[in-house]
């Protein structure tokens, strides 16, 4: 069984009644099982996190956090709801914590449901996967942590400070790069050009270098080109094309830095280089 020990950021107000936390903007969770997910599956193993804690809720209020959606089902414009981030933290390509960030901040029913998820059960013959609540805090607390020296995980990087990101998951294209009919590729249609745009929409600096990368890559472990990874939601929905890169900024960028189609569930996700 493959587990990892994290230490808590649950601050001591929670305990006492988290019906009054209202600034906690970050879940970690920890992944237990016999066989735990492939990074290729970030994107359909965060879609079930949302479904399990959507269930989580099926009692209370709708949850825009949660859903991303208003309670008559129209989408949320912005990205202030829940970010779904699958991550490999140990570097030996299977998923083992999962970090559920909503800019915005939970509700206390959130919370409640985050308290109560404990298990995944995976499509097929998958084994489970089990949930183990590591952390819950807000992101200053999760920045102080990647700011310190003692840290010794890739998830609070998520919320540090760098010049240089890059892409641990594939960027799914928003639109299309080319016209077809054999036409060349608009300048504004490049997946450099769209990776620049969505940086821009979230308030983010343009890059002052912008280099191609062909896949995941950690340690000394195989490739994993993005055409492996999952990229097609539950409902049939994918992007328009997939790329990677290694950005670079003229300052530090705080993350976390989750960009493009599907980056609420775990694509576009880049980490400090």
């Amino acid at each position: 069984m493959n587990t990892t020990k994290r230490p808590s950021l649950v601050s001591p107000e929670f305990s006492q009644s988290h019906a009054f936390v209202t600034n906690y903007r970050v879940a970690h969770f920890a992944l237990s099982s016999s066989v735990l997910p492939l990074v290729q599956d970030a994107l359909p193993f965060a879609e079930q996190v949302r479904r399990a804690l959507i269930r989580n809720r099926a009692d209370t209020e709708h949850s825009e956090v949660i859903t991303g959606k208003t309670v008559d089902g129209v989408p949320l414009e912005g990205h202030g709801h829940s970010h779904y981030l699958p991550a490999d933290e140990d570097g030996d390509g299977r998923l083992d914590h999962v970090t559920v960030y909503a800019p915005r901040g939970f509700e206390a029913e959130d919370l409640a449901a985050l308290g109560a998820l404990r298990t995944i059960y995976r499509r097929g013959n998958r084994p489970e996967v089990r949930m183990v609540l590591a952390g819950l805090g807000t992101v200053e607390a999760f920045a102080r942590e990647a700011e310190s020296p003692t840290h010794f995980s890739k998830l609070n990087s998520l919320f540090g400070r760098s010049r240089r990101w890059r892409s641990v998951t594939p960027f799914s294209l928003p639109r299309f790069a080319t016209r077809g009919a054999g036409k060349p590729a608009r300048l504004r249609d490049l997946p450099e050009a769209q990776v620049v745009r969505e940086l821009r929409v979230r308030g983010l600096p343009e890059p002052i270098s912008i280099r191609r990368i062909e896949g995941y890559s950690v340690s000394d472990r195989p490739l994993v080109r993005w055409l492996e990874f999952q990229t097609r939601r539950f409902k049939g929905e994918e992007g328009h094309g997939l790329a990677g890169f290694e950005l670079e900024f003229a300052e530090e960028v705080s993350g976390p830095v989750a960009l493009g189609f599907a980056c609420h569930f775990g694509l576009g996700l880049f980490m400090p280089a």
